[in-house]
C-alpha cells in the first residue's frame, strides 16, 4: 500500500512507449483524486477525477504552465469509470504525441502533449481520495 500524496520520481522523464499502471481503490466518500505529471512547478498533465461537481461526475484534464491553466478537456469514451469504494486499474501510456489513458481495460481518452519536452517531465504526483495498491512503470515493446 502506498499513502497519498504519493510522489514518483522518473529519472529519465517520460518517453514514448512508457506505460504507468496505477492500481488502487477509491475511498468510500471520495470527492476527487488527481494524477499530475510534473515538470518543475508546471503540471504537464493534470488528470482530476471529480465524483460530485454540481452533482455530476467528470474526468477533467488540463495543463498548467507558468501558473496559468490551459483549456480543460472533459470528454471521455464511455462515461465516468470510477466508483466510490471500488478498486480500479488505470493505465497511462505515453506516446510521442499524447497520453492515452485506460481504466479497467477500457480506453477513456487521449490527451495531446502540450509540454513537448517529455524528458523534463520527471515526477508523477497522486493526490486526494484514493488508496494506492501499486504503481508500476514499464516500457512497452
Amino acid at each position: 500500500m502506498e499513502s497519498v500524496p504519493y510522489n514518483l520520481n522518473l529519472q529519465r522523464g517520460i518517453y514514448d512507449k512508457m506505460m504507468i499502471t496505477i492500481m488502487g481503490r477509491v475511498k468510500p466518500n471520495a470527492k476527487q483524486f488527481t494524477v499530475n505529471f510534473l515538470r518543475g512547478k508546471d503540471i504537464a498533465f493534470h488528470l482530476n477525477s471529480r465524483f460530485s461537481e454540481g452533482g455530476k461526475q467528470a474526468v477533467v484534464r488540463n495543463t498548467k504552465v507558468g501558473e496559468r491553466w490551459g483549456k480543460e478537456e472533459r470528454h471521455t469514451q464511455g462515461g465516468f469509470p470510477f466508483m466510490a469504494g471500488q478498486s480500479f486499474e488505470m493505465k497511462i501510456l505515453v506516446t510521442s504525441g499524447e497520453f492515452k489513458v485506460a481504466v479497467n481495460r477500457a480506453q477513456l481518452f487521449e490527451f495531446k502533449h502540450r509540454v513537448r519536452e517529455l524528458s523534463q517531465i520527471d515526477r508523477v504526483n497522486i493526490l486526494y481520495d484514493v488508496i494506492l495498491t501499486s504503481i508500476n512503470v514499464e516500457t512497452m515493446p
